[in-house]
């Protein structure tokens, strides 16, 4: 039986409709970036830049008690600080204008304790003044690093505090022109001197500092500045914040990692500054941090310390080639300069990034797509390589893995891969590969298990004149956005840096009051794969706890360093210690006291400086407190001479 006239229509008309092709652009999938964080995620690579009174007193992080008179950087120079910042491939700086001790290094009226109370110029300075216009100058991006824990103000805790940090961020944001990203650190109360009085104040992070208004104190002056941290609102389900840790002071985050996270911080896994939440349903882009030396300010003995050009390439592909943004500390000396290391470090650096990306060898090149969206010509292939950033190669939306061949101009050498997804439309693909044709057939040479803003593969060189990008899983269709081919020479391998520093140990001998544990001696041992531990023969010792050097000679001791392990677990990780030193064994004298700062972040080896050189040959080390569980470890213990 034949259908009815208006059935025919209506098959006819489904049959059309399955039968066209997609001519509209892919819905989005998931989150998507705001202008602002696309903007974020279009320059990847800046500076920090941590000065302070740390700087003067060979802290890690300011107790609060720090006098304003000793900070008094007599060469300071903003505009070296960053024209070293733009040799090194940045652009863009962030000044920790306000770090935990509490100094504010403009003359900010929040509070007294700032600038114009330090000898620098004359107590007429503003280093953000100074900072800003200096990026101004040489066409960086200016952003700024106020810590909201300060270990030095009266009324930390109370809301009086409160009313004073939202005045110092107001400040600014509305007096120095454009920012782009503001930076709040999660370090939030302890041990300080507040007003003046030793004590330890307490506070909830997403409860007491008022995020919700901080973020409309920015957003009114500042619409584009992006707002980093990982803030919540009291009830830990409205996210504020724009871009996130990467999860380590590393600067590398996961080999898979998603620009998105939930909104409700009780469905978020462990590690998810890492990695990401893939089901997310909010955009937050990841930052890796890392500081060009081991800690993240001045220290005279970290000057042969700073990382080569080939270990900042290491971290660049951890971060930058996974999609993420990678921020370089770079912390000036007591002259107020960049070290004369670290500024040859950056240049080599800058030199190599600008070598490895100079020439995209698939520019030029002939690209045929195993499917275009609708067939359409301004959907195919060929905007890999365009020079819009964001045009796209779309495909059809039954279409998920798709893939596109490469045929170069003649044979290339390379060994660098750049893919970019058209972010715009929320970060879809699951898996890609690339290929080349060699003896007649395809043969992988790299892949990855996302892609993001950007993805970088690195692999050994290899030489072909026709490629494959395959896309290997994605729930929709894809919309990659950026492909290129690149030649990267071989970064430098100077050693600007030292690694773990080697000792003479012989005649060295070491013990534990610990009763029963027998490996104190894998803290001499030079290896910082091992480890002393109390945990090892007897569960959660308690403290204090100590070991203790016998040198086998008096020796004139300046300090000492401690390596915390390296295994990634904090388990018995010594946060605060005594020292104590002895020419004979039995009469014992205190020489050092005190905290490893931010030691859970970057657990690099600490050095400890006494106050004044120590003739000894015993030296005693007392931990008093571990960042987790009730025993205490150390990887190696070492002198300052």
């Amino acid at each position: 039986m034949r259908p009815s006239a208006p059935l025919l229509l209506t098959l006819l008309a489904a049959s059309a409709l399955h039968a066209a092709p997609d001519t509209s652009p892919p819905a989005p999938y998931g989150p998507t970036p705001s202008a602002r964080q696309l903007k974020w995620h279009e320059n990847p690579f800046y500076a920090f830049v941590h000065f302070g009174p740390n700087t003067f007193t060979n802290r890690e992080w300011g107790f609060g008690d720090e006098d304003p008179q000793k900070f008094n950087p007599t060469a300071f120079d903003a505009r070296q600080i960053v024209a070293a910042t733009k040799a090194g491939g940045m652009n863009g700086l962030i000044f920790t204008a306000k770090h935990h001790d509490g100094l504010c290094l403009w003359p900010t009226k929040s509070t007294p304790h700032n600038i114009t109370k330090t000898p620098f110029r004359s107590g007429k300075g503003d280093l953000v003044r100074e900072f800003a216009d200096a990026c101004k100058a040489e066409g960086l991006r200016y952003g700024v690093y106020v810590s909201p824990w300060d270990r030095n103000h009266a009324d930390f805790g109370g809301p009086g505090y409160v009313q004073a940090y939202h005045r110092q961020i107001t400040e600014l944001v509305s007096n120095y022109g454009p920012v782009f990203e503001m930076w709040f650190d999660g370090a939030c109360g302890g041990d300080g001197y507040y007003g003046g009085k030793k004590g330890s104040r307490q506070i909830s992070y997403n409860e007491y500092y008022g995020w919700k208004t901080i973020r409309e104190i920015i957003r009114t002056r500042q619409p584009d500045c992006a707002i980093w941290g990982g803030q919540y609102d009291e009830a830990g389900r409205t996210h504020y914040a724009d871009a996130r840790w990467g999860g380590s002071e590393k600067g590398h985050v996961g080999e898979t990692c998603w620009s998105t996270l939930s909104s409700d911080k009780s469905k978020r896994g462990e590690r998810v500054g890492h990695h990401g939440v893939r089901d997310g349903d909010v955009w937050c882009g990841a930052e890796g941090d890392v500081s060009i030396r081991p800690g993240w300010f001045w220290h005279e003995h970290e000057n042969s310390k700073v990382k080569t050009p080939a270990k900042l390439w290491q971290i660049y592909l951890q971060s930058v080639g996974r999609g993420a943004n990678l921020i370089l500390n770079l912390p000036p000396d007591k002259r107020g300069l960049l070290h004369e290391n670290d500024v040859a470090s950056l240049k080599a650096f800058g030199d190599f990034l600008r070598a490895a990306f100079a020439n995209n060898l698939a520019k030029g090149a002939s690209f045929s797509a195993s499917n275009v969206r609708g067939g359409r010509r301004d959907c195919g292939p060929d905007r890999l390589v365009d020079a819009d950033r964001w045009s796209a190669w779309y495909t059809d939306d039954a279409v998920t893995t798709p893939s596109v061949e490469i045929t170069l101009t003649k044979p290339e050498t390379f060994n660098l891969i750049q893919i970019g997804e058209d972010i715009r439309l929320g970060q879809r693909v699951e898996g890609v590969a690339v290929d080349i044709f060699e003896n007649g057939d395809w043969r992988e040479i790299a892949k990855a298990p996302c892609v993001g803003a950007r993805r970088l593969l690195s692999f050994p060189a290899v030489t072909a004149s026709k490629l494959r990008l395959r896309v290997t899983k994605s729930p929709v269709c894809p919309a990659l956005s950026d492909f290129g081919v690149f030649l990267a020479p071989e970064p430098p391998e100077a050693e600007f840096a030292g690694k773990l520093r080697k000792q003479d140990r012989t005649g060295w001998k070491i013990s534990t009051d610990h009763p029963g544990n027998n490996n104190a001696a894998k803290a001499i041992d030079g290896n910082p794969d091992t480890f002393w531990n109390t945990h090892a023969n007897s569960g959660e010792s308690g403290f204090p706890v100590s070991l203790t050097l016998d040198l086998g000679k008096a020796r004139t001791l300046k300090g000492f360093t401690a390596l915390p392990r390296q295994d990634g677990t904090a388990h018995g990780v010594v946060d605060r210690f005594r020292a104590e030193t002895s020419e004979d064994g039995k009469t014992w004298t205190k020489a050092a006291e005190g905290e490893f700062s931010n030691i859970r972040a970057n657990p690099v080896e600490q050095t400890v400086l006494f106050e004044a050189p120590v003739k000894a040959r015993h030296l005693r080390i007392t931990a008093l407190h571990s960042l987790e569980k009730n025993h205490a470890s150390f990887a190696e213990i070492g002198i300052v001479e």
